[in-house]
């Protein structure tokens, strides 16, 4: 690619000012300029360059050194004065030392003696706009730069789209880039240092880290690396989008090392049914969500009607952790006494119990007992809804009718969870069992009769809870009923917002 075609291909979207005072010049130099700046303006004298520059702010100004009125020198200053960045070319047929030096002193980006060669000024326009550009980046980058970081460890990079505009020296140290120009050479080779971990970002199979990052902006993920000195490190990386600036963006790692989270996402030394850890761990996760004003998803049940909400953690203690949410959540709470918050931050989905604190005015929850659970009821594969009070059951085992009370806690497609005050003798998972249960559906009765096998069953202090498989139940009018209900429970909620 020639100069020329180097500055056409950068000069388009840029401002340039001209000022000569010979008129055969200035037409000569419009003509030249327009092939490569979408707006060129021209000034016959410093003075009319100095009023036309106070109302446009050009990004580059061209000025002869000798001209009536105000001369290019005099100009210059101003310029640099009213805006420092400008960047200022000084074209003169006089080649003297004091003009030099006095140019150096003002701040021109370039002395150019008459008359100019097209190539050399070809060449000094396209420096001057890509110095425009890098002090643009720069400027970009260190605005974002306190927003995106809170403290001094974070290692910050500044794409657009996948190329390195800038980086800060914490980046450069860890990856081992001695410039700025190695980073950019080799940043593809970052992301294949990530670490494969349970639950961590990582290149691996059909996952581009860089691509999965850029179309997840604000999301949280957790990356593992090995530092120079060969130590396990472990970072929360974010990308955020950079407003009005397409395909800008910030990429910034925080270390969490000291909080000792990796063993948090290490499947193997979790309990099979839930993983209980160290509460100080799960406080100082739930501190870098926060610190990041990162969202969490809070849900509840209903009478087995799912309800979920966003939220935010809004505050971190030694002791507890405080969320907020929507009034509704909190209502789904308030009866159910305890929540599930999930994140992707989070190894796990995070039961919450013992409710400290419930503000519906703030729209504010605290709750003091926290631990990971691997199995929720989130990863219900049915849809499951307690009837309303209008219902009866009875249970026959063999050729004999269960006389014990019986209530449902909940019934699905396939399945009904019984509440009994006692166990039926002989109840196992051979037992022949009939099923006869009568619901309303459109304040008509809606009857199951099935036969039914043993599930699984458990004993609380006063109660026996026995989960029944259907057999041969008809599924369709099931449908129909849980259907109605869950719009039914719905309508209780939104009662429950309205008033």
């Amino acid at each position: 690619m020639t100069l020329l075609q180097d500055l056409q291909s950068v000069a388009k979207n840029f401002t340039i000012l001209y000022v000569e005072d010979n008129k055969a010049l200035r037409e000569k130099a419009k003509i030249l300029l327009e092939k490569f700046f979408s707006h060129v303006d021209l000034a016959a004298n410093g003075r009319e360059g100095l009023e036309m520059f106070v109302k446009k702010h050009y990004q580059i100004v061209i000025t002869d050194i000798k001209m009536p009125q105000m001369d290019g020198m005099e100009l210059t200053q101003e310029i640099k004065r009213l805006q420092p960045e400008t960047k200022v070319i000084i074209m003169s047929a006089f080649d003297k030392k004091e003009f030099l030096f006095r140019a150096i002193e003002l701040g021109v980006f370039r002395f150019l003696s008459k008359p100019v060669n097209l190539n050399e000024l070809a060449k000094v326009l396209t420096e001057a706009i890509d110095e425009i550009k890098h002090e643009q980046h720069t400027k970009i980058f260190y605005s974002y730069l306190k927003n995106i970081f809170e403290y001094q460890s974070a290692l910050v990079v500044m794409l657009h789209k996948e190329e390195v505009l800038l980086a800060n020296d914490n980046f450069l140290e860890f990856f081992n880039f001695e410039t700025l120009s190695d980073c950019k050479a080799s940043f593809h080779t970052v992301t294949q240092k990530f670490l494969a971990h349970d639950k961590f970002l990582y290149e691996h199979d059909d996952v581009h880290v860089l691509s999965t990052l850029m179309q997840n902006p604000q999301k949280l993920f957790h990356v593992k690396l090995l530092s120079q000195e060969n130590e396990l490190k472990h970072f929360i990386l974010k990308y955020q989008d950079i407003p009005h600036k397409e395909g800008y963006g910030i990429l910034s790692f925080d270390d969490v090392t000291q909080l000792q989270l990796l063993a948090l996402f290490d499947a193997k030394q979790s309990k099979q049914d839930e993983l209980i850890v160290n509460k100080k761990g799960i406080l100082n996760l739930l501190e870098v969500i926060r610190r990041n004003s990162a969202k969490v998803e809070v849900h509840n049940y209903y009478k087995g009607l799912s309800i979920t909400n966003s939220g935010i953690v809004s505050e971190v203690t030694q002791e507890s952790a405080f969320f907020k949410t929507s009034y509704i959540q909190l209502k789904a709470m308030q009866l159910e006494q305890q929540t599930y918050i999930y994140s992707s931050a989070l190894p796990y989905v995070l039961l919450a119990q013992d409710l400290v604190k419930m503000s519906f005015e703030q729209q504010e929850f605290e709750f003091s007992k926290l631990s990971f659970v691997q199995s929720s009821p989130l990863e219900r594969s049915t849809i499951r809804v307690v009837p309303d009070e209008r219902q009866s059951v009875s249970l026959f085992l063999g050729e004999n009718k269960f006389f014990g009370d019986i209530s449902i806690e909940d019934i699905s497609l396939d399945a009904v969870k019984l509440r009994l005050s006692a166990l039926p003798a002989g109840l196992n998972e051979q037992s022949d069992i009939i099923l006869d249960i009568v619901l309303e559906m459109d304040k008509r009765p809606f009857i199951i009769n099935t036969k039914a096998k043993l599930l699984k069953k458990s004993e609380s202090k006063h109660s026996f809870s026995v989960v029944f498989m259907f057999e041969d139940v008809k599924k369709s009018a099931l449908v129909k009923y849980i259907t109605k209900r869950q719009m039914a429970l719905i309508r209780e909620i939104k009662g429950m917002q309205n008033g």
